[in-house]
């Protein structure tokens, strides 16, 4: 009889633990695919339109829309480091399946498009809104077309991550470990 309690306490925690790692797996897809949509969203529809303003009306749309974005992106995007890095921890056993390698990619082009809005769009963003609407640089365009391609430059790595979660769900579980020779490299 205890040897069958023991079996069902086992299997409930592994339920538990596989029930975890679904949450945040699930959870980290969605909220990608939110940011990557939102990029994407840009590069095909804000990013032409914002290519072709005048400069007073970049101005004043670029300093309206900065506004609502970081209304809700800085945390948008610490909740998916964090929930990354949590599924990441709860996968570490399965470090050499390549399952885990994808979310690790996934993680790896999150940072690397927060690393370029950090150092290339946050900076850009500071000028761009210290500009009046009557008194613009003559460099505004350069300014403009350098924070475009910054922004297309990130969709792709934000579109990419997403790939790489969608592909992470969808390998199959029955998956042969990485060979030993491949790990070694890792």
């Amino acid at each position: 009889m205890n040897k069958l309690k023991f079996v069902f306490f086992i299997s409930g925690r592994i339920s538990a633990h596989m029930k975890f790692n679904h949450i945040l797996k699930y959870t980290s897809l969605l909220l990608v695919g939110l940011l990557a949509g939102n990029a994407f969203a840009f590069v095909v529809g804000m990013g032409p339109a914002m290519e072709k303003l005048s400069a007073t009306s970049y101005i004043g749309f670029h300093q309206s829309m900065q506004r609502s974005f970081l209304a809700w992106t800085p945390l948008l995007c610490a909740m998916v480091v964090l929930l990354l890095a949590g599924l990441l921890i709860e996968m570490r056993h399965k470090w050499k399946r390549i399952e885990f390698l994808f979310v690790v990619f996934a993680l790896v082009c999150v940072m690397d498009e927060l690393f370029m809005t950090w150092t290339g769009n946050m900076p850009l963003n500071r000028i761009i809104h210290s500009w009046q609407i009557q008194g613009t640089p003559n460099d505004w365009e350069d300014i403009r077309r350098q924070w475009v391609q910054l922004m297309y430059w990130r969709c792709a790595l934000l579109v990419s991550g997403f790939a790489l979660l969608i592909a992470s769900v969808l390998v199959k579980r029955t998956e042969a470990p990485i060979s030993q020779d491949v790990a070694v490299a890792f």
